[in-house]
């Protein structure tokens, strides 16, 4: 997805207008049949969106902290580690203090939550699935891309279809993904907790009450959509109290009380609707997590066992071989983590093998994707393996057909300060086997400097970036750059600096190693541990 350009390589990708999942049933509704058009809509239009193609050199762990300062010509250079395994990986103190403490998995893209409350997003973005802009499409991206707008963030959740929720720590619940820029969810102040579903969400507010809505359709790019757009009619569910876990199937909601039984109720398919009242369900006690995502609802009990629902709504029982402390299930496979931190994947499974996932341990969570699984660790690392067509697993593919067998170990999203302020970009940090790559346009808007592309016989020539008096000049695939100053009063000779990797392109924009911008003498420090790349000028 990375390459070294003297063309881009562009291409036209045609996503499949059906969903692959097992039925949910269907409501024959008005909202159904509307969801139906703008979801087939959704791929006639994915389907012309053209995007960059090109590879990157996968690293899959920060294994040392690199900071360069000083000009240019100084600069030290270090060897950075290519690549490691899942058991080989070995991450500095300094890395733990900034972690990853949630992921989730959707049809083609993750979402994760940092330590310090912000929200990042991985893979695919055909349909803006990743949310950071409301006309903004490009294919996918294994370097993750902070979330606009959204800080203190406590909890997330995802639809799986693109739609994806957070609570911020003042209560807000806030929305974005499926072609939407984040926005507030008007009406909850007091959220807890958050459950996105492919037709209706759900809050979970801090009296242990919950709130449903209907899921907003996809938002096509460049349209207003009314419905898209409209405010959010709540809905109370009658008969929650003391709710500490909610879940959703389709239209089937369901809630795990503090006295461990479990409730269900079923939301209203049409508008104007109403939710049911909710109703206990015999069998299920002792109950201390739940999960159903389009699939059977799946209990864990404070024994450690795992009980399924059959299609009569008794309970079943599931690999009572193993004492498991979380899981997670899609419609079709189930995570198991069992209290030794290990993992085990069940059913129609991503990678299409059963049983123990062999590289992995020390594991306090997993979500499972639709077409690739994910797992955190107690040190707050992300691990992907399965489908990674969109390289929603982390990294690119290390298996042919857009597979990964072993897990990879997925980045930790990189921050870029220019002058003090946080630069919110809608293209990521791109953290290289050499370097890191930045966007380099949004960079030189941000420090109002001037980035052109030149041409000559259709093909790019070279580049040049001005900054105050000096400029920057670089030719596609070449590993050095000159300096120069425009300055007639104290004129300097031209200079001529190496670097570990030349300038390139990823998703449709084109990026720069980091310390190129140090020959425009500015200070230019990446602390890769911290995740934190700093540009000020020389005071």
């Amino acid at each position: 997805m990375f390459s070294n350009h003297s063309a881009n390589h562009v291409t036209t990708e045609h996503p499949p207008l059906y969903s692959h999942r097992k039925p949910l049933g269907r409501p024959k509704s008005k909202l159904f049949r509307h969801c139906t058009k703008v979801g087939l809509s959704a791929g006639i239009v994915s389907g012309m969106i053209l995007s960059t193609l090109s590879s990157v050199s996968p690293t899959y762990a920060a294994n040392d902290e690199q900071a360069f300062t000083g000009s240019a010509l100084d600069r030290a250079v270090s060897a950075f580690s290519s690549g490691s395994s899942p058991e080989s990986s070995v991450t500095s103190n300094t890395a733990q203090k900034l972690h990853y403490t949630q992921v989730e998995g959707g049809h083609y893209y993750t979402v994760a939550l940092r330590s310090d409350g912000s929200v990042w997003k991985w893979g695919r973005n055909l349909l803006g699935e990743l949310g950071i802009s409301d006309t903004v499409r490009y294919r996918h991206t294994f370097s993750p891309v902070r979330i606009p707008q959204l800080s203190t963030v406590t909890a997330i959740s995802t639809s799986g279809e693109g739609y994806s929720l957070a609570v911020q720590a003042d209560g807000t619940v806030w929305q974005w993904g499926a072609g939407r820029a984040p926005s507030q969810v008007s009406g909850i102040t007091n959220a807890k907790r958050v459950t996105a579903g492919p037709f209706t969400s759900a809050a979970l507010l801090q009296d242990g009450t919950v709130q449903s809505w209907q899921t907003p359709p996809q938002k096509l790019p460049n349209t207003m959509n009314e419905d898209a757009e409209k405010k959010p009619t709540l809905h109370r569910i009658s008969g929650l109290k003391n709710v500490v876990q909610t879940t959703l199937s389709g239209y089937d909601g369901y809630a795990l009380k503090k006295d461990g039984s479990v409730w269900t109720w079923k939301d209203a398919d049409e508008d104007g609707g109403l939710p049911s009242k909710a109703k206990p369900i015999k069998g299920l006690t002792n109950i201390t997590f739940i999960t159903s995502k389009g699939g059977p609802l799946m209990a864990l009990d404070s024994k450690g066992r795992v009980w399924r629902l059959d299609v009569q709504g008794k309970r079943v029982p599931y690999h009572h071989e193993l004492k498991v402390k979380t899981l997670d299930a899609s419609s079709n496979y189930v995570l198991l983590v069992t209290t030794k931190g290990e993992v085990y994947s069940f059913g129609n499974t991503v990678t299409g093998k059963q049983g123990k996932i062999n590289q992995l341990s020390d594991i306090t969570n997993v979500s499972a994707g639709y077409y690739h699984s994910l797992a955190l660790s107690s040190n707050g690392t992300v691990w992907g393996w399965g489908g990674d067509k969109y390289q929603e697993a982390g990294a690119p593919a290390t298996s042919p057909g857009g597979m990964v067998y072993i897990p990879v170990q997925a980045k930790l999203g990189t921050d870029i300060y220019v002058n003090g302020k946080l630069l919110q970009s809608i293209y990521p940090a791109v953290e290289t086997s050499e370097t890191l790559q930045l966007p380099i346009k949004t960079i030189a808007l941000a420090l109002g400097a001037t980035f052109e592309v030149h041409t000559a016989d259709g093909l790019i020539s070279h580049y040049t970036l001005k900054y105050n008096d000096r400029i920057i000049a670089i030719k596609p695939n070449e590993l050095q750059y000159t300096v120069s100053t425009l300055n007639k009063l104290d004129p300097q000779e031209e200079q001529v600096i190496e670097l570990r990797e030349p300038i390139g392109n990823y998703s449709g924009a084109t990026t720069a190693p980091y310390d190129m911008l140090q020959g425009l003498g500015l200070n230019v420090t990446w602390d890769r541990s911290a995740a934190k790349v700093t540009i000020d000028e020389v005071n």
